[in-house]
């Protein structure tokens, strides 16, 4: 796109006279196209075969070899084409096809050269900012991972806490507070190094779902994650995830008798998960955990809302979140980070 010699670095490594010589060769094609043609044409379109030569070197090798391109050019027109050939003529006529070559090529060579020159700037600047964001990313990636760090961490003393905590309640909440810790963990690794890549949400929440079973010591398949094909982006993962995780964990811990449904939906501006019952009984455990305070304000500072709702295919625990980068999803990405 841009000069030979820089699509074509080995021509630049022979010989800096490259560009001349191939600026040369092309004048000279230029002539040999031409010359047979002197006998049918005369001295009409005398310079119009070099034309293909000037601008060829001119977005090539740049302003000085297509300078004197068109300079030799128009010499070997004047001279050889230009009737009476091999001499020297200074009719009006004449000097109008020579002066109009000159300027023609003039704003050819601008032109071109300018805009060569301006598309390698382009590409220069696009190449620093390809560097400033990878640098950026890197970093992101790097904290990201200093903060699942941090998490585990406070996870393992909480966990040691909990062990040595005579009050039961103190316990139960520090081994939540745990247990939150290395969900969020989870959700960072997940998540990390995937720049602005949307995530297929299905696929995550069912990792999800399983990995809150395994902690509590439950079947994988007590959670069912109903394929929806919703992406969402990693800000509204992140904060529809947690959220997901409290609820779930919130329902095994009220025994929540047989399996749960998980489905998800998206209109326009609202993401939605709704948490049913498969088996009957089931009811009881979502009426109790809709109704938890505790909850309600952690889906609430996390950018959801928790409602109960009852339809024709029973009744649900349904998350729903704002989608598009609104206040809430800010908030909501500020409250988690």
């Amino acid at each position: 796109m841009f000069r030979l010699s820089e699509r074509f670095p080995v021509l630049a490594r022979l010989s800096p006279a490259m560009p001349w010589v191939w600026t040369a060769v092309m004048v000279a094609v230029a002539f040999a196209v031409r010359a047979p043609m002197q006998g049918m044409l005369g001295g009409g379109l005398a310079y119009s075969a070099f034309y293909p030569a000037v601008i060829l070197s001119a977005y090539a090798f740049g302003r000085a070899p297509s300078i004197a391109a068109a300079t030799v050019s128009a010499a070997l027109g004047f001279w050889c084409f230009v009737e009476p050939t091999y001499a020297w003529k200074f009719t009006p006529n004449v000097l109008t096809a020579f002066l109009f070559f000159a300027l023609t090529c003039a704003v050819v060579i601008t032109i071109v050269t300018g805009a060569t020159g301006a598309l390698r700037e382009l590409s220069r600047e696009l190449g620093r900012s390809k560097a400033v964001a990878d640098n950026h990313a890197a970093l992101f990636r790097e904290l990201n991972e200093r903060m699942s760090h941090q998490m585990r961490l406070v996870a393992g003393v909480l966990a040691l806490q909990a062990k040595g905590e005579p009050e039961p309640q103190v316990a139960d909440s520090l081994r939540r507070a745990m247990e939150r810790s290395v969900l969020i963990s989870r959700v960072h690794r997940e998540l990390g190094g995937r720049g602005d890549e949307r995530v297929d949400f299905d696929a995550f929440a069912a990792a999800l779902a399983r990995a809150i079973c395994a902690e509590r010591d439950q079947p994988a398949e007590r959670i069912e994650v109903e394929p929806s094909g919703l992406k969402l982006s990693l800000e509204e993962t992140t904060s529809l995830s947690v959220a997901l995780a409290e609820c779930l964990g919130a329902l095994l811990d009220a025994r929540a008798p047989g399996r749960m449904r998980v489905r998800f939906d998206a209109r326009a501006r609202q993401a939605e998960v709704a948490i049913s019952g498969v088996d009957e009984g089931a009811e009881g455990a979502l009426v109790s955990v809709s109704n938890g305070y505790l909850l309600r304000a952690m889906t609430e500072q996390l950018g959801a809302a928790l409602t109960l709702r009852t339809d024709a295919a029973g009744s649900a625990l349904v998350l729903s979140m704002p989608r598009g980068g609104g206040a809430a999803g800010d908030a909501a990405a500020a409250t988690l980070h």
